[in-house]
């Protein structure tokens, strides 16, 4: 994950993982402002990783899920590092009905939120753009809610920490067509384990 300084990103995992799993307990009745108090400050604590450090030296940056737990599905809540490349976006997508808090580490991130209405057929009401900067945070329990996220930056990369309310196996992206209508496609995550 982040070659500049092994030992200390790996207490800073150590340090996101233990809060979060104190923040989670049980998993059954989750506070998720708690929680996210408790990781408010994760961008500031020592070993925090920055954007460029999760991207390989001499290859061109790619948009990265990364898993700070063991197994990398694991059914209880899922801790994630997504690096994000200068100006990428994600498609308009939704959590399979998990809740989550996205916190920005480093750079600046664009988040567009829909809400979800089904009528005879999928629709998306747009709710707004939030720009969320270092230490920033996005949180969402509602499974009829959907989101785009954007690197704002076309020349850094950026760095959020990302934990949901269970294993982050699938999610739909949704598509409009030229007549306006919506469509959701279902996908399988793809994550990878961080180097610790």
């Amino acid at each position: 994950m982040c070659d500049a300084h092994p030992n200390s990103t790996a207490v800073w995992t150590h340090r996101v993982l233990a809060a979060t799993a104190r923040g989670v307990g049980d998993g059954r009745d989750v506070a998720v402002a708690q929680l996210t108090r408790s990781l408010a400050h994760a961008a500031w604590w020592e070993g925090c990783p920055a954007g460029a450090d999760v991207f390989p030296a001499g290859t061109p940056p790619r948009y990265r899920r990364i898993s700070l737990r063991e197994p990398l599905y694991a059914d209880d809540y899922s801790v994630l590092l997504i690096a994000w490349p200068p100006g990428h976006a994600t498609p308009i997508h939704d959590h399979d009905g998990l809740w989550g808090l996205e916190l920005v580490l480093d750079g600046i991130l664009g988040v567009e939120s829909y809400a979800i209405e089904v009528t005879p057929s999928v629709r998306l009401a747009p709710r707004g753009v939030t720009p969320l900067g270092i230490g920033d945070h996005a949180t969402f329990s509602d499974a009829d809610y959907a989101h785009r996220c954007r690197n704002l930056s076309a020349q850094r990369p950026a760095l959020s920490l990302h934990v949901y309310g269970g294993a982050l196996r699938r999610y739909r992206a949704f598509d409009q067509d030229a007549q306006g209508r919506w469509d959701s496609v279902p996908h399988r995550t793809e994550l990878e384990l961080a180097n610790r």
